[in-house]
């Protein structure tokens, strides 16, 4: 009997050694410093363009995530995995310089130089210095209040495993592939700024839990036609009757702030890429 308590008492201690190596693992993931400069960007004052860049802070799903009126909230929380909950974006925005909060959005690094993780900033980058600079203005609008969300993010013991094995990347983004105005384009610059946060262009994939399935951006588009897409982008309802998800809820939330004209433009667009693809 006693070389079973020995090899649980083994077993034992491999558990512990690989639960120190996991958490001290990824929390130098989480500390680590990005060497990304600050962000210069014009933020306007006038009232048309807090306007825009609240409709845009829902095109990009910042009030989507941080919620309506940037009061943060809690999005998802597993004892295993974590918790995930956008901090109310007047407090956090309230400790940052408005370079430092270009940087934060755009290549997703925190004052202190750590990385953000699930914010998507592979495509917040692409958002030119006009519309970052309506955005912050319409950030500094916001004021703190009873109503701001109290969670925090943390990560469980799944969530650091996939923190220290990558797959659950750090979002620091340090290429610039930002324009300085909002190009005429719009097509290309909606799908890079809020579509491809989810989708890849011509590839399926799936979102950070593992799970859940997101197909291929451009085929999936062409296969609507404009009436039955506008309808998607409006109500987060599809061709079909089935739930839709996390793409309804982003619809709702944030995509039924295109105009018209952008959601042809954003087809047109997808429609050429499918084209392409298909060849």
């Amino acid at each position: 009997m006693r070389w079973i308590f020995r090899g649980l008492a083994v077993l034992a201690g491999l558990a512990v050694l690989f639960a120190i190596i996991v958490f001290a693992g990824s929390e130098w993931v989480l500390r680590r410093g990005h060497a990304v400069p600050e962000v210069a960007i014009a933020v306007p004052k006038d009232a048309a363009s807090v306007a825009e860049g609240g409709r845009l802070a829902k095109i990009v799903m910042c009030r989507d995530c941080h919620a309506a009126e940037g009061q943060g909230q809690q999005i998802f929380s597993d004892p295993m995995f974590g918790t995930v909950a956008p901090p109310p974006i007047a407090r956090m925005a309230a400790q940052l310089s408005d370079a430092e909060l270009a940087r934060l959005i755009r290549h997703g690094v925190k004052k202190d130089g750590s990385s953000t993780f699930i914010m998507p900033s592979h495509s917040l980058g692409h958002i030119s210095d006009d519309d970052l600079g309506r955005i912050i203005a319409w950030i500094r609008t916001l004021k703190p209040g009873p109503q701001d969300s109290k969670a925090q993010n943390r990560f469980g013991p799944i969530g650091r495993f996939l923190l220290l094995t990558g797959a659950l990347p750090a979002m620091a983004t340090p290429a610039n592939v930002s324009a300085a105005k909002r190009p005429a384009d719009v097509g290309r610059y909606y799908s890079s700024v809020a579509c491809q946060a989810c989708h890849k262009l011509h590839e399926d994939g799936t979102m950070e839990d593992g799970k859940t399935k997101v197909p291929a951006l451009a085929p999936m588009v062409a296969s609507y036609d404009p009436a039955a897409f506008n309808k998607l982008m409006r109500t987060g309802q599809g061709m079909s009757k089935r739930d839709l998800g996390l793409m309804g809820v982003v619809a709702r939330a944030g995509f039924s702030a295109f105009t018209d004209q952008e959601i042809v433009a954003l087809q047109a667009y997808l429609k050429a890429e499918a084209a392409k693809g298909a060849r």
